[in-house]
Protein backbone atom coordinates (compact mmCIF):
# COMPACT_ATOMS: atom_id res chain seq x y z
CA UNK A 1 0.00 0.00 0.00
CA UNK A 2 1.46 3.44 -0.89
CA UNK A 3 2.01 6.10 1.74
CA UNK A 4 -1.08 8.22 2.38
CA UNK A 5 -0.95 11.91 1.53
CA UNK A 6 -2.47 13.70 4.53
CA UNK A 7 -2.27 17.23 3.14
CA UNK A 8 -0.40 19.34 0.59
CA UNK A 9 -0.12 23.09 0.98
CA UNK A 10 2.34 25.72 -0.30
CA UNK A 11 4.84 23.06 -1.34
CA UNK A 12 4.65 21.16 1.97
CA UNK A 13 3.34 17.59 1.90
CA UNK A 14 2.63 15.36 4.89
CA UNK A 15 2.57 11.57 4.44
CA UNK A 16 1.30 8.82 6.76
CA UNK A 17 3.75 5.92 6.58
CA UNK A 18 2.22 3.24 8.83
CA UNK A 19 1.42 0.03 6.88
CA UNK A 20 2.69 1.55 3.62
CA UNK A 21 5.16 -0.24 1.39
CA UNK A 22 6.86 3.10 0.71
CA UNK A 23 10.29 1.95 1.85
CA UNK A 24 12.01 5.03 0.45
CA UNK A 25 9.95 7.45 2.51
CA UNK A 26 10.10 5.25 5.62
CA UNK A 27 13.88 5.06 5.48
CA UNK A 28 14.04 8.81 4.86
CA UNK A 29 11.94 9.37 7.99
CA UNK A 30 14.08 7.04 10.09
CA UNK A 31 17.28 8.67 8.81
CA UNK A 32 15.94 12.09 9.81
CA UNK A 33 14.96 10.70 13.21
CA UNK A 34 18.48 9.38 13.85
CA UNK A 35 20.01 12.64 12.62
CA UNK A 36 17.77 15.08 14.49
CA UNK A 37 17.34 12.98 17.65
CA UNK A 38 20.71 11.20 18.09
CA UNK A 39 20.10 10.35 21.75
CA UNK A 40 17.16 8.22 20.61
CA UNK A 41 18.61 6.62 17.47
CA UNK A 42 18.65 3.21 19.17
CA UNK A 43 14.83 3.32 18.85
CA UNK A 44 15.07 3.13 15.03
CA UNK A 45 14.95 -0.71 14.73
CA UNK A 46 11.73 -0.95 16.77
CA UNK A 47 10.26 1.99 14.83
CA UNK A 48 10.99 0.22 11.56
CA UNK A 49 9.19 -2.89 12.87
CA UNK A 50 6.26 -0.82 14.17
CA UNK A 51 5.78 0.85 10.79
CA UNK A 52 4.60 -2.46 9.32
CA UNK A 53 1.54 -2.59 11.59
CA UNK A 54 -1.74 -0.64 11.34
CA UNK A 55 -2.55 2.40 13.44
CA UNK A 56 -4.71 0.40 15.88
CA UNK A 57 -2.24 -2.49 16.32
CA UNK A 58 -1.96 -1.69 20.02
CA UNK A 59 -5.35 -1.98 21.70
CA UNK A 60 -6.71 1.39 22.77
CA UNK A 61 -4.17 3.36 20.73
CA UNK A 62 -4.23 4.95 17.28
CA UNK A 63 -0.66 5.63 16.17
CA UNK A 64 0.72 7.79 13.36
CA UNK A 65 4.11 8.07 11.62
CA UNK A 66 4.26 11.23 9.50
CA UNK A 67 6.97 12.42 7.13
CA UNK A 68 7.11 16.08 6.04
CA UNK A 69 8.39 17.01 2.60
CA UNK A 70 8.99 20.40 0.99
CA UNK A 71 8.97 20.41 -2.80
CA UNK A 72 9.57 16.67 -2.69
CA UNK A 73 12.49 16.77 -0.22
CA UNK A 74 12.17 15.21 3.27
CA UNK A 75 12.44 17.94 5.90
CA UNK A 76 10.99 16.52 9.11
CA UNK A 77 8.85 13.99 10.94
CA UNK A 78 6.49 13.40 13.79
CA UNK A 79 5.25 10.28 15.53
CA UNK A 80 2.19 10.60 17.74
CA UNK A 81 -0.75 8.59 19.01
CA UNK A 82 -4.24 8.93 20.42
CA UNK A 83 -4.86 7.06 23.69
CA UNK A 84 -8.56 6.24 23.83
CA UNK A 85 -9.11 5.81 27.58
CA UNK A 86 -7.15 9.00 28.39
CA UNK A 87 -8.86 11.03 25.65
CA UNK A 88 -5.59 12.71 24.69
CA UNK A 89 -2.92 12.58 22.05
CA UNK A 90 0.74 11.96 22.84
CA UNK A 91 3.41 13.77 20.83
CA UNK A 92 6.16 11.16 20.87
CA UNK A 93 8.64 12.78 18.47
CA UNK A 94 8.76 15.95 16.40
CA UNK A 95 11.67 17.37 14.40
CA UNK A 96 12.10 19.76 11.49
CA UNK A 97 15.29 20.61 9.59
CA UNK A 98 16.69 23.97 10.74
CA UNK A 99 16.64 25.45 7.22
CA UNK A 100 13.00 24.37 6.76
CA UNK A 101 11.77 26.10 9.91
CA UNK A 102 11.51 29.41 8.06
CA UNK A 103 8.90 27.96 5.68
CA UNK A 104 5.45 29.47 6.06
CA UNK A 105 2.09 28.03 5.13
CA UNK A 106 0.07 31.13 4.43
CA UNK A 107 0.68 33.25 7.53
CA UNK A 108 1.56 30.28 9.76
CA UNK A 109 5.00 29.04 10.72
CA UNK A 110 5.60 25.49 9.52
CA UNK A 111 5.63 24.07 13.07
CA UNK A 112 2.32 25.74 13.93
CA UNK A 113 0.76 24.45 10.71
CA UNK A 114 1.89 20.88 11.47
CA UNK A 115 0.64 21.00 15.07
CA UNK A 116 -2.71 22.12 13.69
CA UNK A 117 -2.73 19.12 11.35
CA UNK A 118 -1.86 16.79 14.25
CA UNK A 119 -4.76 18.16 16.30
CA UNK A 120 -7.08 17.73 13.30
CA UNK A 121 -6.02 14.07 13.04
CA UNK A 122 -6.51 13.52 16.78
CA UNK A 123 -10.03 14.94 16.51
CA UNK A 124 -10.73 12.34 13.79
CA UNK A 125 -9.28 9.61 16.03
CA UNK A 126 -11.49 10.72 18.91
CA UNK A 127 -14.56 10.79 16.67
CA UNK A 128 -13.70 7.34 15.31
CA UNK A 129 -13.65 5.92 18.84
CA UNK A 130 -16.62 7.98 20.06
CA UNK A 131 -14.51 9.69 22.72
CA UNK A 132 -13.35 13.23 23.47
CA UNK A 133 -10.06 15.05 23.03
CA UNK A 134 -8.37 17.17 25.71
CA UNK A 135 -5.41 17.94 23.46
CA UNK A 136 -1.89 16.89 22.52
CA UNK A 137 0.38 16.04 25.47
CA UNK A 138 4.10 16.49 24.85
CA UNK A 139 7.39 15.94 26.68
CA UNK A 140 9.40 19.18 26.31
CA UNK A 141 13.16 18.89 26.70
CA UNK A 142 14.07 22.21 28.31
CA UNK A 143 12.80 25.54 29.57
CA UNK A 144 13.78 27.55 26.50
CA UNK A 145 11.78 25.26 24.23
CA UNK A 146 8.82 25.41 26.62
CA UNK A 147 8.82 29.22 26.46
CA UNK A 148 8.81 29.01 22.65
CA UNK A 149 5.91 26.55 22.65
CA UNK A 150 3.91 28.72 25.05
CA UNK A 151 3.74 31.33 22.29
CA UNK A 152 1.97 28.67 20.19
CA UNK A 153 -0.66 28.00 22.85
CA UNK A 154 0.98 25.13 24.74
CA UNK A 155 0.36 24.90 28.49
CA UNK A 156 2.91 23.66 31.01
CA UNK A 157 1.51 20.94 33.27
CA UNK A 158 2.50 21.49 36.94
CA UNK A 159 4.33 18.37 38.09
CA UNK A 160 7.88 17.06 38.47
CA UNK A 161 8.01 14.85 35.39
CA UNK A 162 10.70 12.47 34.11
CA UNK A 163 10.98 10.95 30.65
CA UNK A 164 11.89 7.24 30.59
CA UNK A 165 14.71 6.44 28.14
CA UNK A 166 14.66 2.78 27.19
CA UNK A 167 18.00 0.97 26.71
CA UNK A 168 19.36 -0.46 23.49
CA UNK A 169 17.38 -3.60 22.67
CA UNK A 170 18.79 -6.84 24.04
CA UNK A 171 17.10 -10.06 22.91
CA UNK A 172 18.06 -11.68 26.22
CA UNK A 173 16.08 -9.16 28.28
CA UNK A 174 12.50 -9.71 29.36
CA UNK A 175 10.20 -6.77 30.10
CA UNK A 176 11.21 -6.59 33.76
CA UNK A 177 14.93 -6.56 32.91
CA UNK A 178 14.38 -3.90 30.28
CA UNK A 179 12.43 -1.68 32.69
CA UNK A 180 15.20 -2.01 35.27
CA UNK A 181 17.65 -0.53 32.72
CA UNK A 182 15.52 2.54 31.95
CA UNK A 183 17.11 5.92 32.63
CA UNK A 184 14.89 8.82 33.69
CA UNK A 185 15.66 12.39 32.67
CA UNK A 186 13.83 15.48 33.98
CA UNK A 187 11.73 17.18 31.30
CA UNK A 188 8.56 19.29 31.19
CA UNK A 189 5.16 17.78 30.49
CA UNK A 190 2.88 20.09 28.52
CA UNK A 191 -0.33 20.08 26.51
CA UNK A 192 -1.60 21.87 23.43
CA UNK A 193 -5.30 21.98 24.33
CA UNK A 194 -8.02 21.14 21.85
CA UNK A 195 -10.21 23.80 23.40
CA UNK A 196 -10.35 25.80 26.62
CA UNK A 197 -9.08 23.44 29.30
CA UNK A 198 -9.60 23.70 33.05
CA UNK A 199 -6.85 21.67 34.67
CA UNK A 200 -7.24 19.73 37.91
CA UNK A 201 -5.22 17.07 39.71
CA UNK A 202 -7.21 14.19 38.21
CA UNK A 203 -6.55 15.42 34.68
CA UNK A 204 -2.84 15.90 35.40
CA UNK A 205 -2.61 12.32 36.65
CA UNK A 206 -4.50 11.17 33.56
CA UNK A 207 -2.01 12.87 31.22
CA UNK A 208 1.04 11.61 33.13
CA UNK A 209 -0.24 8.02 33.09
CA UNK A 210 -1.06 8.28 29.38
CA UNK A 211 2.66 8.59 28.71
CA UNK A 212 4.19 6.60 31.57
CA UNK A 213 1.78 3.66 31.81
CA UNK A 214 0.05 3.48 28.43
CA UNK A 215 2.88 4.53 26.13
CA UNK A 216 6.03 3.49 28.02
CA UNK A 217 4.49 0.36 29.56
CA UNK A 218 5.65 1.18 33.08
CA UNK A 219 3.63 -0.41 35.88
CA UNK A 220 1.62 2.19 37.78
CA UNK A 221 3.29 1.15 41.03
CA UNK A 222 6.78 1.77 39.57
CA UNK A 223 8.74 3.95 41.99
CA UNK A 224 9.31 6.72 39.43
CA UNK A 225 5.69 6.73 38.28
CA UNK A 226 4.58 7.10 41.88
CA UNK A 227 7.11 9.86 42.49
CA UNK A 228 5.73 11.81 39.51
CA UNK A 229 2.12 11.28 40.57
CA UNK A 230 2.90 12.41 44.12
CA UNK A 231 4.39 15.64 42.77
CA UNK A 232 0.92 16.66 41.53
CA UNK A 233 -0.72 18.94 44.06
CA UNK A 234 -4.45 18.54 44.66
CA UNK A 235 -4.90 22.30 44.69
CA UNK A 236 -2.72 24.46 42.48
Amino acid sequence: MPSQLITENDGVSIYELLTSNDAERLEAMLALYARFLPDYKHYVPRMRRRAAFPSDHRVGHLAHYWLFEYQGKPIGLTTFRYVVKRECGLGVSFAIDIEARKIRIGEKRLSAFIIGEILAQLKKDAAQTDTGLYGLVTEVEHRGLMEHYKKMGMLELPMQYYEPIYPVEDKNDDLESTINKIKFIPVILAITPNQKLVLNAALLRNFAKAFLVDHYNLPEDHIKVQEILRSIKENF
